[in-house]
């Protein structure tokens, strides 16, 4: 790009070193921004760790009471995150209570205050918040009354699409809606990570939004895996990441696989599933199950190279969609489209199955019917796709080419508050 260079400031709870998905797209996005004439500040809470971020001119990492002794489901965390061992358990029941989530008294007043320092301190041409968490926005919203320019990225849902979010009280509700439609109709753009997110916003609040998809780095892309992990006999599907977190469940991949084994012992004899990531403590006794253990193995939690290391070497890899509805598009999809293994999307309804289709790059089925999953399983183990997966296809879903497109958005919001 050409022109004057903008600074701008990425405002996210969660970013590197934090193993957690959301994580991911600061790092994408500080990384290569920079390549388009953005300097790039970040703030983030200290739960994600300290240090630099690779391509960010400037790193603020604020308190937050989920990172103190305040926080008594610290260990809960840590294991959600895979820093630590153990299970997770279900998120707080204080989500039920604070709106519009925890991080808008844990984290969002630190944020704030800082946030409003650095304004003094440097200047700002244009703030880009991102949630979940949703209070993030607020920030957003402040500098904006402030003369910042300011773009509103939702990698989730707000009230679309989120049964987790049905508070008990009608107060609560209506607030959340209320924070939501002033957040949706205050920002100066809005960025969906998902074509049904902005199609729910863009409907109800009758507003352009751009899809600036998650994405892969390039540069993580290796020519092969280290496949320790896997047995070489064997046709290994491959699974990273969390599951229960996110309301997927692996209850009908293991009942396809029981029917494998029961149906057809031969092909199942021949697969193995690697699962790579934290369990919850319901998932635990699931995939540990005796009657699965020479078909199923759980290998923990894995750090990044290694679990970009065992993606490479996988067979085929499989995404769980059912349960998180049809706007699901996870961070590993991504990673996976880098990989030339075919991707399996359990959710032929989700926005993950019309990624896949669009690239080229696997095919979906039913994420709740067993006996689809496990033909599904069984046409993957006779007939494995064997060409390497079209670059061209998944080029628009990389970090490089999703910068492009947010430097664009970026220079013309603050271009228009030049022009008032």
């Amino acid at each position: 790009m050409t022109g004057p260079t903008r600074r701008v400031l990425l405002v996210a709870q969660v970013a590197p070193p934090s193993p957690l998905i959301p994580a991911r797209r600061v790092a994408g996005l500080a990384k290569y921004l920079p390549d388009q004439g953005l300097e790039v500040s970040v703030l983030t809470s200290r739960i994600s760790g300290e240090g630099e971020i690779e391509g960010a001119r400037a790193v603020a990492r604020t308190s937050d009471l989920m990172a103190t002794p305040l926080n008594w489901r610290r260990s809960q965390f840590k294991a959600l995150e895979g820093s630590a061992d153990g299970s997770y358990s279900k998120p707080s029941r204080l989500e039920s209570v604070l709106v519009p989530d925890i991080a808008a008294a844990t984290w969002l007043p630190f944020a704030v205050t800082r946030t409003l320092r650095l304004v003094r301190q440097s200047g700002l041409d244009c703030v880009i918040t991102t949630g979940p968490a949703h209070s993030v926005h607020l920030v957003g919203l402040a500098l904006r009354r402030r003369g910042i320019p300011w773009i509103a990225e939702f990698r989730d849902g707000w009230t679309f699409d989120q049964p987790a979010r049905d508070f008990p009280l009608r107060l609560q509700r209506h607030l959340d809606a209320s924070l939501e439609r002033r957040v949706a109709t205050s920002a100066d753009a809005l960025v969906a990570v998902t074509q049904p997110i902005a199609d729910d916003l863009s409907r109800r609040f009758d507003r352009p939004v751009t899809v600036l998809t998650n994405a892969f780095d390039p540069d993580e892309v290796t020519d092969g895996g280290d496949n320790g992990l896997l047995d070489p006999d064997r046709f290994s599907v491959v699974h990273t990441g969390r599951m229960a977190y996110a309301g997927r469940s692996p209850v009908p991949l293991l009942e396809a696989l029981r029917a494998l084994k029961r149906d057809h012992s031969r092909i199942a004899e021949k697969l193995e599933v690697v699962l790579a990531g934290p369990l919850s403590a319901d998932e635990e006794p699931l995939v540990r199950a005796a009657d699965l253990s020479d078909t199923v193995r759980a290998v923990g939690t894995l750090d990044r190279p290694r679990t970009l290391q065992l993606q490479q070497a996988a067979d085929a890899l499989v995404v769980l969609a059912e349960g998180s509805s049809r706007r699901v598009a996870t961070g590993k999809l991504f990673e996976y489209l880098a990989t030339d293994a075919p991707i399996l999307v359990l959710g032929d309804d989700s926005e993950a199955a019309r990624i896949v289709a669009e690239t080229g790059a696997g095919f979906a089925t039913s994420g709740s019917d067993s006996n689809l999953i496990a033909s599904a399983l069984e046409r993957l183990v006779a007939s494995p796709p064997e060409s390497p997966r079209d670059r061209a296809a998944v080029e628009p879903y990389s970090y490089p080419h999703v910068a492009r497109r947010y430097a664009e958005l970026v220079e013309d919001v603050v271009s228009r508050w030049e022009r008032r």
